[in-house]
């Protein structure tokens, strides 16, 4: 059986003619991308647009890759910085009313599948209260696997920074978790 192409493999091909292999790439990271864009804005809502916008720019800027990262790297940095974009257009919105704060239900439902589907959400929502910067390195590192010195590139950070970063969205997050740890009696 033939291996598949590689992501370098296809944008190469693709800048060669072969239209086939940009919408392979395409194909490739919908699902990666579209949960990294939802995890980063926390919108599900305005992800497909993203999605796209982040392929547009991909497309019109693909002849300027030179290849000193991975694909994944590159298309990576790309969404991260159309959700910067959209972001901070939405910070630059009014506000709507409440401070969004919901209290922990320590009982969601009777079953535990349902109590796990509300651990999950919460875990969501604490995930969304991290400044964007941590939040970025945060997603990057544990939802998509990327290493740090790739998160380093996709972001342009220093490793240093980024390092650090992750350090602080750890420390938040594992305060707020065990507010939820303790209302669910898992800590």
């Amino acid at each position: 059986m033939a291996r598949a192409p590689s992501d370098e493999q296809l944008l190469a091909a693709w800048l060669r003619g072969n239209d086939a292999m940009f919408a392979e790439l395409v194909r490739r990271y919908e699902q990666p991308l579209h949960a990294f864009i939802c995890r980063l804005t926390g919108e599900p809502g305005v992800a497909p647009d993203l999605f796209q916008e982040t392929f547009l720019r991909a497309f019109k800027h693909a002849r300027t890759f030179r290849g000193g990262s991975r694909v994944k790297t590159w298309l990576y940095a790309i969404a991260a910085n159309v959700c910067r974009t959209h972001v901070g257009k939405a910070r630059r919105a009014p506000a709507p009313a409440g401070d969004g704060a919901e209290r922990l239900d320590p009982a969601p439902g009777p079953n535990g599948a349902a109590q796990a589907a509300e651990v999950g959400r919460r875990i969501g929502q604490a995930v969304a209260t991290l400044p964007v910067e941590q939040r970025e390195v945060f997603v990057l590192r544990a939802y998509d696997e990327l290493s740090y010195s790739e998160i380093a590139r996709v972001l342009g950070r220093p490793l240093g920074t980024v390092k650090s970063q992750m350090r602080l969205a750890l420390g938040k997050l594992r305060t707020e978790l065990h507010e939820i740890a303790q209302a669910y009696e898992l800590a």
